[in-house]
This record gives structure tokens, sequence and C-alpha cells, in this order.
């Protein structure tokens, strides 16, 4: 769009919005939120009188702080307008449009049959690299709510259409959300999930259990994963799955991880004073603790706390952190080796990374997501899978680790196709420190009973000095 057609449309918007009298961001020359939300008001009160519905478009510009980290003040201002330049033209007479906020912008617009189809227009308008092309691709989660359908307030109507773009957000859609109210009553359910969640750390209501990491040649202990668990008092068990997701999107992810490093640390002693040694502690981490400045500091900071003796620690995080900002998760992995921590890619394959991205990284070990290792004895296509990433995991020079083994055949056939550890149901659910300690005790045992029968190589072999040394030990 060249500069005198881009004045015009400017002086036309303008000039449409001047019954409004509002007040203009000065970034992207749009009215400002405090003059949206008064203008929202009457053209509520107009469409209700006229009997027009309403659509308002929540737009989030999700790698603004990514474009902010490469190009400064300019590079986010430039992506800013990119959006705004494409959503612009879009607006008739008698709809709004504003930057509602640092990275979103709403658009009130009159509902008709083609609603749907122009959304999507506008939203792949805005989408478009700059024409300046010295930022990067605007990237753009929606929601949309509708008046008077799902509201009849302007300050409701945009909450729905919040909670429709964060819907939209986490489910990576290229497409508008439409509010629904379960959103509404998922978002309630998760501020009182937050709440609880608060008080279980204060109260100790969160703990670990472990699960080992076995050796597939000879049955030895080579490490073992500890899993965070909430016991609430009321509700019983809470899943990882629904708790995790809320402490991402609140400051209690950092103090979940600090609390489950420094509660493996601290067993890991007590194993060690009873003359019971494991050579790898590895603990999970979130996307969202990686990404945080000061975690590298953290950890080195428990690690001096409470050393953890012989054993190695390895913190393991998942490939989505790598595909969502590389070149973080680089410098973090760095860092983490330079402080002697291992680093393990866990639930390798379910974002199905390509071997030029692995290339090069600071990794130590790829975990084998159970979804590829569940029936790879019943199933020629899970094996070859497998063998796959086993042969890439060879070229990258990383160890491999498969999870949820459950069956003796499982076992025989990735200790076949070269798999060096698993862990799963097979070996031992994950279990409470204390009988952690007895598992260690009667593993040695129970590795030669008939459960394993001719499944290990019989080799008496010290952990401490023979593992194989891509899983930590010196």
């Amino acid at each position: 769009m060249n500069t005198g057609t881009q004045t015009m449309i400017e002086d036309d918007f303008r000039s449409r919005l001047q019954d409004f009298s509002l007040q203009f961001d000065t970034t992207t020359r749009l009215p400002n939120h405090t003059s949206f939300r008064s203008a929202m008001r009457r053209l509520l009160d107009q469409a209700l009188i006229d009997g027009q519905e309403i659509a308002l478009l929540w737009v989030d510009l999700l790698n603004l702080r990514r474009e902010y980290s490469i190009g400064g003040d300019d590079g986010a201002d430039r992506l800013l307008c990119t959006v705004a330049d494409g959503l612009r033209p879009w607006v008739d007479e008698g709809e709004l449009i504003c930057r509602f906020s640092d990275h979103c912008f709403l658009l009130a617009l009159k509902r008709d049959e083609r609603i749907a189809e122009r959304l999507n227009m506008m939203l792949d308008a805005a989408s478009q690299f700059s024409s300046r092309g010295t930022e990067g691709k605007p990237e753009i989660a929606s929601g949309v709510a509708f008046f008077p359908e799902h509201a009849t307030t302007a300050s409701e109507l945009i909450r729905f259409a919040s909670l429709a773009a964060v819907s939209a957000t986490r489910s990576r859609s290229r497409t508008p959300i439409l509010f629904n109210s379960e959103m509404n009553v998922a978002l309630l359910l998760e501020r009182d999930l937050e709440r609880d969640l608060r008080a279980a750390l204060r109260d100790n209501q969160l703990s670990l259990v472990y699960q080992p990491q076995i050796d597939l040649v000879t049955g030895n202990i080579l490490g073992v994963e500890g899993l965070t668990r909430w016991n609430h008092p009321t509700r019983g068990p809470v899943s990882p799955t629904q708790f995790i997701p809320v402490a991402e999107r609140s400051d209690l992810i950092d103090e979940i991880f600090r609390h489950s490093l420094r509660r493996m640390l601290a067993d890991a002693a007590r194993w060690r004073s009873a003359g019971l040694m494991v050579p790898l502690l590895a603990v999970n981490a979130s996307a969202a603790n990686v990404r945080h400045d000061g975690f590298v500091s953290m950890v080195k900071g428990e690690i001096n706390a409470n050393p953890p003796g012989y054993s190695q620690l390895d913190i393991e995080v998942t490939e989505s952190l790598m595909m969502d900002d590389e070149p973080l998760f680089v410098e973090r992995l760095k860092s983490l080796r330079s402080i002697g921590v291992k680093v393990s890619l866990d639930d390798f394959g379910t974002r199905y990374t390509g071997f030029n991205a692995l290339r090069g990284l600071p990794l130590n070990t790829m975990k084998i997501d159970r979804c590829f290792v569940h029936g790879v004895d019943r199933s020629s296509e899970a094996q070859s899978l497998c063998r796959t990433i086993m042969t890439m995991a060879r070229y990258l020079k990383l160890g491999t680790v498969a999870e949820g083994i459950e069956n003796t055949g499982e076992l025989r056939v990735l200790k076949n196709l070269g798999c060096q550890a698993g862990q799963g149901f097979l070996f031992q659910r994950p279990i409470p420190s204390e009988r952690f300690m007895e598992f260690l005790l009667d593993w040695p045992e129970h590795k030669k009973g008939p459960v394993f029968a001719d499944a290990f190589t019989d080799v008496d072999v010290d952990p401490m000095y023979e593992v194989d040394p891509l899983f930590g030990l010196v």
C-alpha cells in the first residue's frame, strides 16, 4: 500500500469517527481503549434501538514480545502498525476499532450473514508480512462474542471476546473462536483451582513420586524421574494435566518447580545416607519455567544448597519450547550445561521435530514418547517409527529412554532396536520416596526373577562407573 493511499484511508477513517470524539493511540493511529469503551456503549445503545447485532472481535498479537527482543521499540512498533494497517480498511461506517492494550486490538462490527467470512478475510490481511519487510510475520489469535446473544453490556462483551481469544491462543487456532458459556464456567473453575494451588504450596500438599529408569541391557538402575502430585484435601488427587496449565498461566509454576527440585535433592540425600545410590535424578521443567530469566540461577542455587552427591541432575524439557522459541531454548540449555546439569528432550515425537532442528543442540538424552512405545511388540509400523527415532538419536549422539514400557514384549523389542533405557509400569509404577527406597533394595533380586527371565544380560556391573556416559556419570 503506497503512502498516499494509506493517508487517504486514515483521513477517511478519522472523519467517520469524529462523532465519537475519540482519542488516538500514537503508534497505530487507532482509537485507544479509554475512548473505545465510551464509543462502544453508545454503539450498543444505538444497535439495540435499530435491532442490529454487533460482533466484537478481540485480536491478540502473540509475537510482539519476541519482535521487541529482536528489534526493540522500533521493531515492535512496526509489527503493531502492520496489524493495524491490515485491520483498518475492513472497518465500515458506524463500526469501531481500537488498540485496546499493548498487544490487543478490538473491533466492533455489524453482524450479518457474511460475518464469519469477513472476519477470516480481515485476520488473513492482518497476518501478512509488511511491505517494509523489516519485521516478522504477525502471529494472531482471536475470539469473537455477539451482542446481544452473548452479552448486553460493553464490559461483558469485551470480557467474553477476551475469553474466546484465550481459547484460540491455547488451541493455536488460526481462525476466530466463538465465545460460549462454558468458557466462563471454565475460567471460574480455573480461578478456584489456582486459589487452592496457592494454598497447596503453602500447606505442603504437593508431593513427589518416583519412577526408575532401567538399563535395558543389564537391568541396572540408571536413574529416577520425580513426578509432582497433588492430593487435594476435598477433591482428592488432582491430575498434573489439570493443575500444571493453571500454574503456567500464573506465577506458581516456578514455585512448583523449585519445590519439586528441592524435594528430589533432599530425598536423594536420604537415599545416599542409607547407602542407596541413584546415578541420575530427572525432574520435569515446564516451558514457562525455562523461559524465566532467573531459571538457571535458581537451579544452581538449589544444587549448591543441597548437592546431589555423585548423582547427576537431569532436567527434562518438552519439544514445544524448542519449536516455540528456539533461540531461548538453546541459550538456556547451554547455561544449564555450564553448571553441570544434563538436559533431556521429553515426549520426543509428539511435535515432529526434524533432524536439522535437533542437530547441534546441547542435549544429552531423547525420551521416546509412550505413544510410540505402546504395542511396539505387535506393530511393525511402531517398530519402524522407534527404529527411526533411535537412528536419529545415534547420529546426534544422544542417549535414548523409552517411556511407558508395560510388558516384556515391548522391553525385548526396544532392547533389540538399540534403545538404551526405559521406564514404565513393567518395572515400577511411580511411588513415594520411602517405597522407592524399598524398590532400590529389592530390585537387584527382582530383576533376576521370573518376570524378567532372560530379559537382561547377567553381568554384575557397578553403575557408579560403568553406566553409559550419555547418562551423565563420570
